[in-house]
């Protein structure tokens, strides 16, 4: 049984749509009913099951709620996905208040309190597996990478000290920093990119996948196969990890 955010589109979706072909049941959170209900019925119609909870995770005590609405519907939680989350291009000199609380709000805050309301139903099912869903941009960045690093700077720490507490319960905790995505975020980052830059749609384009040794942008289903990899038994020791997804894109030393 699965519970993952940000399941309306992009990486949410895929890691859905992967984990449910695996065998899961899952349960499907993002504030998009429609979409969400649209994942769902692909799902059944190839034979998975899929709850479609619709909800707004910045408002108070609606992740905790939703966890413990989640079990109740599958009977129980055995992987917790974390994808939900906002990045706005912005000039770091001229970020406001407004993008860091949604930021923090729906990214690190909201996977925190997900996190602790389903600690307790993980060790009841004799342990489980959590990922965190962060971004390369809290290992290396560009200038107008927007509000997005913060939070996933502040969700490496939290995953490193929850992955030595929660081992001893059976409990994994992992994080996947994707490069370049091909989603519809990708689509409306790269639009604000230009209007930052000056330059057209098509050059900020050309520049991102300049920068991917492989020559192609990651696409969702590479990050939800590595999910699927992560919470199965094939990665039965691996936990605490941060691992990229990138084409080889990031500079930074790998640690």
């Amino acid at each position: 049984c699965a519970f993952v955010t940000g399941a309306s589109q992009g990486i949410g979706r895929a890691c859905a749509e992967w984990l449910a072909r695996a065998g899961a049941s899952i349960a499907l959170v993002a504030r998009s009913e429609e979409n969400l209900r649209e994942v769902a019925a692909g799902i059944a119609a190839g034979g998975g099951r899929a709850e479609a909870l619709p909800a707004d995770l910045t408002e108070s005590g609606r992740p905790a709620s939703m966890v413990a609405e989640a079990a109740a519907r599958l009977g129980g939680l055995d992987i917790v996905v974390n994808v939900a989350g906002v990045s706005r291009r912005s000039d770091p000199i001229d970020i406001s208040n407004d993008d860091i609380d949604l930021a923090i709000d729906l990214k690190l805050r909201a996977s925190v309190e997900i996190t602790k309301a389903a600690v307790p139903l993980l060790r009841e099912r004799g342990g489980g597996s959590i990922i965190f869903i962060s971004g390369l941009s809290h290992v290396h960045t560009h200038v107008f990478h927007g509000s997005g690093c913060i939070p996933n700077a502040a969700l490496a720490a939290y995953k490193h000290q929850l992955a030595k507490r929660v081992a001893p319960d059976g409990i994994r905790v992992n994080m996947l920093n994707p490069g370049a995505t091909a989603t519809p975020r990708m689509a409306r980052q790269t639009k604000r990119a230009s209007e930052l830059t000056g330059k057209t749609i098509d050059e900020v384009k050309a520049k991102r996948l300049a920068a991917i040794p492989m020559g192609r942008f990651v696409s969702a289903d590479d990050i939800a196969t590595t999910v699927l990899y992560l919470v199965s038994d094939l990665a039965g020791s691996v936990t605490g990890n941060s691992i990229n997804v990138d084409g080889g894109e990031c500079q930074a030393v790998r640690v």
